[in-house]
Order: structure tokens, then sequence, then C-alpha cells
């Protein structure tokens, strides 16, 4: 909140080398203009700090345990600010916001450290980034990686791979990472920014690979899946390519584009697929700023169930068939002090809506809804904590889709 008032109260930029004015007023892009045409967002990049609570770190520590346990290894990707990975650039401007690199980079370190001490294996993708030589690693008029930053950041992870336990008995094959070219990549960051300048805009403009595999070694091939945000789903930066070309170990990519840090791996997670065929290693990239302490408990709670999968409760359901896209489950036979996450498996519904109305012995209802993004594809299975209900437990939920259920349809109760 703070910085986003200093948003709204900073100082009046003058005439900038793109005859840009009014950068900072107090719009959703409010931005300040740097050396050599780079730009940086007020919020979240000249934040001195972000939210990574305790609790969101054991959060993460239980996610890594869940996954570990069937055998995927998790690794937290944490992407720095434009700031804290381009402080060279920054204008005199910044220091007006009250932006401190030196303590920027002391709060993401402090993150980082907090998060390792909880069991979460975290990457530092900063350290890289500060100071590299050649191409920068953020577009100059957009927040996002260029193939430069990917490159780093996927030697950064790769690092960190090589730390798993078992990771030296998997396979190391070879993959080429070759450039093609340049590309401009659609950017609306640059098109809001435009509009306060009367000179042209640098376009957000990258080097482009495209990376083959040209050498399979023998040994039990590993799979790398990596979920992540606007960083990685940019197919000209090639994150994935290069995080196979680092690794030696085939990748496969999970992204929903504008879907923010949790689309993705909520689709992911959710799906039958992870299920029956879960990766060696999970790779979730998301933005610093964009960490999980910002929501409320019930996503990460749905992450970590469906991570488990130890959702062996099986319970009673009724339907009515005047009433498709709702279901029944009786949970009288839960005991109200074991902590339960409910399973909803609609039989591959397209569902992106569910809502969950609990009901008492006395007849007083509770509701929670899931929504999924829009982009997100519909698995049609959802996982809510049961939480903050009435000491005595509840006695039934009411489930409802936006869409029909089919006949195979089931809830189950996982233990926490």
């Amino acid at each position: 909140m703070g910085a986003a008032l200093l948003a709204l109260a900073g100082p009046a930029a003058a005439a900038t080398r793109h005859s840009c004015h009014n950068l900072s007023d107090g719009h959703f892009m409010a931005s300040v203009e740097g050396r050599d045409g780079v730009f940086y967002r007020v919020v979240p990049d000249l934040m001195n700090a972000h939210p990574m609570t305790d609790e969101t770190a054991q959060d993460l520590a239980r996610l890594t345990r869940a996954l570990a346990e069937k055998g995927t290894a998790l690794i937290f990707a944490p992407v720095p600010t434009k700031a804290l990975a381009m402080p060279g650039h920054l204008p005199p401007e910044a220091a007006d916001f009250g932006f401190d690199v030196s303590l920027a980079t002391t709060d993401y370190l402090d993150a980082l450290s907090r998060l390792k001490t909880a069991g979460v294996r975290a990457v530092d993708l900063r350290a890289g980034m500060v100071g590299a030589d050649g191409p920068l690693p953020y577009f100059r008029t957009d927040p996002r990686l260029t193939a430069t930053g990917a490159r780093i950041a996927a030697r950064a992870i790769a690092a960190a791979v090589a730390q798993v336990p078992g990771a030296d008995d998997l396979a190391r094959n070879r993959f080429e990472s070759r450039e093609t070219g340049t590309a401009v990549v659609p950017s609306h960051a640059r098109l809001v920014r435009q509009r306060h300048c009367r000179d042209p805009l640098p376009e957000a403009e990258t080097p482009v690979f495209t990376t083959e595999r040209i050498y399979t070694a023998d040994g039990p091939q590993g799979v790398i899946a990596l979920v992540g945000s606007e960083h990685s789903d940019t197919p000209e930066v090639n994150f994935a390519g290069f995080l196979a070309e680092e690794t030696g170990i085939d990748v496969i990519q999970y992204s929903v584009p504008g879907g923010g840090a949790f689309a993705a791996i909520s689709t992911y997670l959710t799906s039958a697929e992870f299920q029956t065929a879960r990766p060696s290693m999970l790779v979730w990239e998301l933005p610093m700023a964009d960490a999980p302490g910002l929501y409320d408990d019930q996503r990460m709670e749905e992450l970590i169930a469906a991570a488990r999968g130890t959702c062996e409760v099986a319970l009673e359901i009724t339907r009515d068939a005047d009433t498709p896209r709702t279901v029944t489950a009786d949970l009288g036979a839960l005991d109200p002090e074991t902590h339960y996450t409910l399973f909803l498996d609609s039989g591959g519904a397209p569902a992106r809506q569910a809502s969950f109305t609990y009901r008492n012995a006395a007849e007083e209802t509770r509701t929670r809804e899931i929504l999924r993004h829009p982009a997100q594809v519909p698995t049609g299975r959802f996982f809510l904590p049961v939480t903050g209900l009435w000491p005595e437990g509840a006695a039934a939920v009411t489930i409802t889709l936006d869409v029909p259920m089919d006949d195979t349809v089931e809830v189950r109760a996982c233990q926490r």
C-alpha cells in the first residue's frame, strides 16, 4: 500500500530522453525512465520488500515434501524485479520513490535464505543478471525476461537441479541452442507507456533461439516440468529450451498466458496427467512480487493436496437428475478434529467455477468458491480445505459447477 501511495504522490517527472511526461502518475503502469531507454514500474520494481512470510515459507516446504513423497523434487525459482536485476540502468528519480537497491537486495536474499532454512530449494536468479555483459536480461520497455535473461535463469536453475539427490542417476542428453535471428515481442507495457511519450519507445526486441537434441544418453530418462508466469511462457525467449540445454534433461512446459503465478501450476497439479506421470523435477518460476503469501490459504492448500495425492476417503454422494451441475456429499463420517481437504473429480467436466456450500446439523450454511483463470485448461478437478467452519464440523457439502458433471463424478476427503 505504501508503494502504491508513493506512485500517486511521487514527483512529476520532467521531459525525458523519449519526451515522456507524467509517467509516474497513478495509472497501473506508473513508471520511471532510466538509462538507455530502460523503463521500470513504480510497483513492484521500486519496492524495497516483497511478501515472504514464515507461513508462506512453511507452505512451500509442505509442498516440497508432498511432491517428494512421490518422487518429484520442487525447485522454486522466484524471478527478481527488473530493478534488482538491472540496477545500473536506474534513474536518480528511483530514490525519490524510496527505492534502495542495497535494501531491496538484502530483502530478496533474506527471503531465499528463509526458504532454504525451511527446506525449500530456492534459486537466486538475480546474481547472474546483475552487471551481466552483452544483451540486457530484461526488455527495455517490458517487465519480462529476454532470451539473455532466460538463459541466465536456466543456468542458475540447472545448478540447483544438479544438487537434487538422485539427479546424477539420470541420463544427461545433449541439447544445443542456436540463434536464428531476432524478434519483436508484442508488449502491452510498451503500448501503455507510449501514450505518455512523444518519441517512439524501443520495441521489445530479443534474439531468438531454437533448441534441438543432438545426443541421447543411455540410462533412465528424467523429465523436468517447468510451470511459470509470463517470464517462461513467451516462446521467443526459449526458457524451456535453455533449461534442457543446461541440464541435459527433457523439459515439458506448462503456462497460462496472463494467468499469473498460480494458473499454470494449478492446471498442472490438478490434472490427471500429473497424477499418472509425475516428473522427476518441478520448476516453479514466478515473479518474486507475486509470492504465494499474497493470497489466502486455499490456493496453496489445493496445490499441496494435489501434490500429495492421498485422497483415500470416498464420500457417499447424492445427485438429482434435474440438477446435473450439482452433487451433495455426506460429511458426517469425517472426524471434526482432523484436517481434511475435499477433492471433487467431476469426470472431466470443463468447469471454471466450483461453489462449495457446507451445511451443519442446525441447517446453517457457509459457501466458498474456486475460480479458474479464463485461459486455464479446465481439468474438472478441484481441491478445497475444510477449514473455518463449525467446531462440530459440517454434516454435508453441496458442490455446484458452472457446467454439468458426468456420471463418474466422485468426492473424496484427503487428510492434510
